[in-house]
């Protein structure tokens, strides 16, 4: 496979195969070695660049993925005589310890710097939350940037790249495929019913890494125009399968309408990995443990399905049917989450507990959505994860507060109705008794807000 990328403000032209991690492609095929890997399963942030104006770990991307890109990597920013500011500020505050996590944090604080002149402390910390110092030399970095942003330092916004389809050779013609539409991604899937579709990777990538997952034949879907999209219809929000965690949370639209939904997008991973991963493959991978099918569950989302032979619409938990088995037929992608527009009036929350409090797999989630009239609670669904394979709603919690008015003799009924609900697989007491204690803190909540109004 022949693919051509901007890399650091130079046209490169590299012959590769399509699933090459980029990573790879990046240090071996063009000999730029400042890209580490480390754990190469997207966690350390060694092999931190730029892509298309994100930060992303080199690791989770396809060589097939890449093909138009434009790239930054360590090696574009200075000269070992004439270092670019922020470089010069790592040194200055002594932020450069054993120096090899030290490319790809100042990548993710140049793509940090990109966005946002004048970032704070927390907002500094939280954009390196997916960069590990093994040396333990976290404040000094942070310093590091700041000095870089008290002298002035304001880099120019990276290219968005473009979309361009890689020149398979050989036997890849017949095997590996990046479609332009949703419709010719449906020909070839009608064709080739079983082929491994690349979107975000974030699941993939350690699965192959691990030689856990070994296809002969991909197609990458992650840009396809219908599958990138936000957009309200009506009295509905659509959100295409391809939409990342970050354009969850950059979305006006989500923040405004579907609060929970943002909530769970922030809860999720690391700045690069939400650059990467998508709604739709969070539904798909079909675990207990995603933060994304909760909320969508609580929001009352439905699952678009289609083929080249028509479509299919289902609840969302009708989706996920099983562990990591989605209600997908043979041809069958999904296409999109609908989610109805809420009353301006309605309340909605996303809980995550985990063992530390950021970048952490949830020991606890809950995501509740309430409706009330006059002190009456008129709808009510709510979804908890990590206690069960699959993401669950829980019916008789939702019974328990549906038609009843919303008080403290209701809210203790909801927590012993959700405490013996709960079958949690391991942990039991612990996560029986945080989810009861998170209905109590929602309800209260909400009947102080409700009082407000």
């Amino acid at each position: 496979m022949k693919i051509e990328m901007t890399v650091n403000g130079e046209k490169r032209t590299v012959r590769t195969t399509p699933l090459a991690r980029l990573l790879d492609v990046i240090r071996d095929d063009m000999n730029l070695k400042g890209c580490k890997e480390g754990c190469g399963e997207g966690e350390c942030g060694a092999c931190s660049i730029i892509l298309n104006g994100r930060l992303v770990n080199a690791c989770m991307v396809a060589a097939i993925q890449a093909s138009g890109a434009e790239i930054e990597t360590i090696e574009g920013l200075g000269e070992e005589n004439r270092l670019d500011p922020l470089q010069q500020a790592f040194i200055d505050e002594g932020a450069v310890h054993c120096g090899f996590c030290t490319p790809g944090m100042i990548m993710a604080a140049r793509c940090l710097l990109e966005d946002n002149a004048a970032p704070s402390r927390l907002e500094i910390k939280t954009a390196l939350s997916g960069n590990l110092c093994r040396c333990t030399g976290y404040d000094r970095i942070v310093s590091a940037v700041s000095k870089a942003v008290s002298d002035g330092y304001r880099p120019a916004k990276s290219g968005g790249g473009r979309k361009v389809a890689p020149e398979f050779e050989g036997e890849e013609k017949e095997n590996f495929f990046a479609p332009a539409s949703l419709a010719e991604a449906l020909d070839i899937l009608a064709e080739k019913p079983d082929i491994l579709l690349l979107s975000g990777n974030t699941d993939i990538g350690p699965e192959m890494k691990e030689g856990k997952l070994k296809p002969v034949a991909a197609m990458d879907i992650f840009t396809i125009p219908e599958l990138k999209q936000i957009r309200r219809d009506g009295d509905v929000i659509r959100i295409g399968a391809c939409v990342t965690n970050t354009d969850v949370m950059e979305s006006a639209l989500v923040r405004e309408c579907l609060p929970a939904l943002y909530q769970a997008s922030c809860s999720c991973a690391a700045p690069a990995i939400r650059n990467r991963a998508t709604i739709g493959g969070n539904c798909c991978t079909a675990s207990g443990a995603a933060d994304l099918p909760g909320a969508l569950f609580a929001l009352g989302a439905k699952a678009r399905v289609v083929s080249k032979n028509g479509e299919r619409v289902m609840e969302a938990p009708e989706f996920i049917k099983a562990y990591r088995k989605p209600d997908l037929q043979p041809g069958e992608i999904l296409a999109e989450l609908i989610i109805p527009v809420p009353p301006k009036s309605a309340y909605q929350r996303f809980f995550k507990r985990g063992s530390r409090a950021a970048l952490t797999l949830s020991r606890v989630s809950l995501a509740v959505y309430v409706e009330l009239e006059d002190g009456i609670v008129t709808v009510c669904r709510a979804a908890a994860g990590s206690m069960s394979p699959t993401p669950i709603r829980l019916p008789k919690l939702e019974a328990s507060l549906v038609g009843k008015k919303l008080d403290k003799i209701c809210i203790e009924c909801a927590v012993d109705t959700v405490y013996n609900e709960l079958s949690p697989r391991k942990s039991a007491q612990y996560r029986k008794n945080l989810s009861s204690n998170l209905v109590r803190r929602f309800l209260e909540s909400l009947i102080k807000e409700n009082e407000k109004n």
